[in-house]
């Protein structure tokens, strides 16, 4: 249990804050209780009805829970124009969304990054599909991958119980299957929307259908059930990016460029997804089932970008600007494909055996990112004498004037360099697992009962890539391969000249068998290996745990064990005939340019004890006081233990992962109180404290060596070597609170009977050491963290606005603050509105991120902003049917 009195003032007045407001929050439920009573209203926990609200379905389940959960079913997601299952998770108290390309991707569960949070679906582990993570740990699921047409519902998991994996560091998502409804023998649902994304005034195609029936058997006896799901979501949005790198130096003004980015983005994604179940129930005993899904999405993506390099000094000006001589002007068109993937395949089955219930699952899951292609072809001016003043007083829409030469004259420009490359990221993941449970008397509870259970999970990981970099290209200009108007862009402040034909560079190029191509393929096999992955990673565990009851006293209580056996695997350049080049690390690969890529790899090996005790008191049938304690576990990220390095002899420099990195675990205390009102409502109050041991961060440190391949590359060196790399910190923390209200205001008269409202609010305060003898907040944690949504809603009509805010976060620790990077806060606003036309089928309108509000990075300081990109809103229609 956490010991109050070694916590700092500050966080130990968040932790009695939460204890003292339980009291509070409890007279407000006890308040709207009495007044709902008034009003002849029925309490959502005593709702008896042959279908109950989606609302209801979800709170009860929260309510009954021996855990901290949070839930929410599909019908509640689509309330809102979320198309992923992200995008749906994050408006739940204590999760925040990260966006990429327009789209919600990642989630972070309380302050934590995301490769900290584990995400199943139907209890199956899910990989990885897309391997670029915010903290390079390349773990987190990608929710992009998964649309919100193959759910069933949605649930996080913030206290663990022994029987669930425990690599849960942040907590889990469970996305749980489509299943027919209880008390029906068949469902259908459909879906079919279009819409229109004004970045590119170009149109979606939202499409989904799931359905089930059971069939069979004699009569009304139907032991068979097939459950199905299709999904399928087209647009092309597109982004407009602007960046810029400054130079960093005492003797350069502090906003001074190195190079200014400006991009304009074109994604065509169709995302697909298709599942299903087909179960076999021949009594009340036994159960068996066959699950499948695929889900993921092929994206062609066109970035046309424009670079200006400056050179020479840089010179502040009386009026704050800045002038900088011009090195060169970049113009490159990038195409590149990515297919994204998600397979699970899954049996298992279900049986009572006298008192005892045992289930049990073999399955296997795969993610996968595979690029066909990923081209860029660069066009390069050297202006003889021309420089660039700009101004960034306003640093949302910083100014600039080329001065001495016209940038958007593409006859200035020429090829110079074409790079293309193949990529495969693969992760896949064997699973088998068994559970009994059995009930006990000790306390005469009729749920009393003594579960026990074993499971093994098998991973492999890999990345395969086949680059290709031209040596020598033909002298075409870019006059020739540019197209159409002009293209202004970023609301239009900028100026980006024409754009590249991307037919124009596959005619030219044609997979580099164009005329006045040369390559090396000595030189891309080289590079290829030097990146490549080979990791394995086996996960065996066994629990046992009982749950009992004393009155209104609800006690789960039990531990885990998991033991880990790992090996990873790699490259690293190495000069010819180094110490170590060969032998004893399994021989040399092939040479190139005086170096040799050396095999290397490392293991570990490592058991955990994970012990759990969840209480759970009955004040009232609609107020509950929850207490726990858990543990979980953060394995590393296989970039960050990833025994390969890059060495720079010449520079003294070192880039490698971490082998001897060890797994982050973390003790978990957490205190609630939830007081459940009519109509599936809620107010709920939360505080957590997470004690965190290992915390792994990037680190840059001098000397420290031991690896002999390394230091034989190296040789002797007059100085220290710069090692860029992972270490583990002995403790670090996450502790705050969340609050949660959600009521819909029945109580009202007339028409404000069906007003309500939504909010959610987390805050978090975490605390590391990101530098030596320096604390600072943990990457990806965002102090405060809120949503909120107001609606009215009928038996037909339902109306719903959201915002979403998640707050200024770290995103990569530099070697000093004026260099760490941060993802700025974001706000986003969401409109709905559907209308049921009769009891089948309704209308539906949707506004998606109708703030346009930019996805922001910055160095150091607010105003030092390094990327700043917007992805435009969204207009959607569509209408739905239930049978």
């Amino acid at each position: 249990m956490t010991r109050l009195q070694r916590l700092p003032r500050k966080k130990l007045a968040v932790l009695m804050a939460g204890l003292l407001s339980s009291t509070a929050t409890a007279a407000l439920a006890a308040g709207v209780a009495t007044d709902a009573a008034g009003a002849n209203e029925v309490s959502a926990v005593t709702v008896n009805a042959a279908r109950l609200d989606p609302e209801v379905t979800s709170r009860t389940r929260q309510e009954t829970a021996p855990n901290v959960i949070e839930t929410v079913t599909q019908e509640e997601v689509r309330k809102l124009p979320d198309i992923n299952a992200g995008e749906a998770i994050a408006r739940l108290p204590g999760a925040a969304l990260s966006v990429d390309t327009g789209q919600g991707r990642w989630v972070n569960i309380r302050g934590l990054d995301a490769d900290l949070t584990s995400t199943t679906y139907g209890g199956v582990h899910l990989p990885p599909t897309n391997p670029v993570s915010p903290q390079n740990g390349g773990r987190a699921f990608a929710f992009d991958t998964f649309p919100t047409g193959m759910i069933g519902s949605l649930t996080i998991t913030k206290t663990n119980k022994p029987e669930q994996d425990a690599e849960a560091l942040g907590g889990t998502v469970e996305i749980t299957p489509k299943a027919i409804p209880d008390g029906r023998d068949h469902f259908l649902e459909l879906r079919a929307g279009t819409g229109e994304q004004y970045s590119r005034k170009t149109g979606v195609v939202d499409l989904s259908a799931s359905g089930g029936f059971r069939f069979g058997g004699a009569g009304e006896d139907k032991p068979f059930s097939f459950v199905g799901s299709l999904s399928y979501y087209k647009d092309a949005l597109g982004t407009d990016d602007r960046r810029a790198a400054f130079i960093d130096k005492s003797t350069s003004p502090n906003l001074a460029w190195s190079n200014m980015t400006q991009a304009y983005y074109q994604f065509h994604r169709t995302t697909k997804g298709v599942g299903g179940e087909l179960a076999y129930q021949p009594d009340a005993n036994n159960r068996f089932y066959a699950r499948y899904l695929y889900s993921g999405y092929v994206e062609d993506v066109e970035r046309d970008r424009w670079v200006v390099k400056t050179a020479g000094a840089s010179v502040q000006n009386p009026d704050g600007s800045i002038t900088s001589g011009v090195k060169q002007f970049d113009k490159s068109l990038r195409y590149m494909q990515e297919q994204v993937s998600l397979n699970i395949a899954e049996i298992g089955g279900e049986n009572q055996i006298g008192a005892a219930k045992v289930d049990y699952h073999v399955a296997f899951a795969e993610g996968r990112d595979y690029r066909p292609y990923d081209n860029i072809a660069t066009y390069t001016a050297k202006p003889g004498a021309a420089s660039i003043n700009y101004n960034q007083a306003d640093y949302r829409y910083p100014s600039y004037t080329i001065i001495g030469a016209n940038q958007l004259d593409p006859s200035t420009y020429g090829l110079a360099s074409v790079t293309d490359n193949t990529q495969l990221y693969r992760t896949r993941e064997w699973t088998a697992a068994v559970n009994a449970s059995l009930p006990t008397h000790f306390t005469g509870a009729s749920d009393e009962e003594l579960k026990v259970g074993a499971s093994a999970r098998l991973r492999t990981n890999t990345h395969q890539f086949n680059p290709y970099t031209s040596t020598a290209v033909p002298a075409v200009s870019l006059s020739g391969v540019v197209y159409g108007s002009p293209i202004y862009y970023y609301q239009d402040h900028y100026a980006n000249g024409q754009n590249i034909s991307v037919d124009g560079s596959r005619n030219l190029f044609q997979g580099g068998a164009g005329a006045g191509f040369a390559t090396n393929p000595a030189a891309n096999a080289f590079a290829g290996g030097a990146v490549q992955q080979d990791n394995r990673e086996d996960v065996y565990a066994a629990y046992a745990q009982e749950q009992m009851t004393f009155g209104k006293l609800g006690i789960l209580a039990g531990l885990r064990v998991e033991t880990t056996h790992a090996s990873y695997s790699g490259n690293t350049s190495v000069p010819t005939g180094t110490t170590g080049a060969g032998g004893e690390r399994g021989g040399q690969t092939p040479t190139f340019n005086g170096s040799t890529l050396l095999p290397v790899s490392s293991k570990a090996d490592y058991t955990n004890l994970f012990p759990s005790v969840q209480a759970r008191y009955e004040l009232r049938p609609d107020l509950i006081l929850r207490a726990s304690y858990s543990s979980t576990i953060a394995r590393p990220g296989f970039n960050q233990i990833d025994p390969a390095a890059t060495i720079d002899v010449a520079n003294n420099v070192v880039a490698m992962g971490n082998p001897n990195l060890k797994p982050i675990t973390s003790n978990n205390l957490d205190l609630s109180v939830e007081g459940y009102l009519p109509h599936g409502g809620i107010a709920s109050f939360n505080v957590f404290d997470k004690e965190l041991s290992n915390y792994i961060f990037g680190r840059t440190v001098f000397g420290g060596i031991t690896d002999p391949v390394v230091l034989g590359a190296l040789g002797n060196q007059s100085t220290a070597t710069q090692v860029v790399t992972y270490g583990n910190i002995a403790s670090a923390r996450a502790v705050g609170f969340e609050l949660n209200y959600d009521q819909k205001f029945s109580f009202l008269p007339g028409v404000l009977s069906g007003l309500g409202t939504s909010l959610n609010y987390t805050y978090v305060d975490s605390s590391g050491q990101i530098r030596p003898g320096e604390n600072g907040p943990l990457p990806s944690t965002s102090r405060n963290n809120a949503n909120a949504a107001l609606y009215w809603e009928d038996d037909r009509l339902s109306v719903r606005g959201a915002v979403s805010y998640v707050g200024r976060s770290l995103l990569f620790v530099g070697a000093s603050r004026a260099v760490d990077q941060f993802t700025e806060a974001r706000l986003a606003a969401d409109l709905s509105a559907s209308y049921a036309l009769s009891p089948t089928f309704s209308v539906y309108v949707a506004g998606r991120n109708l703030l346009n509000t930019a996805h922001t990075i910055t160095e150091g300081s607010k105003n030092r902003v390094i990327q700043r990109e917007m992805f435009g809103p969204a207009v959607l229609v569509g209408f739905t049917a239930a049978l």
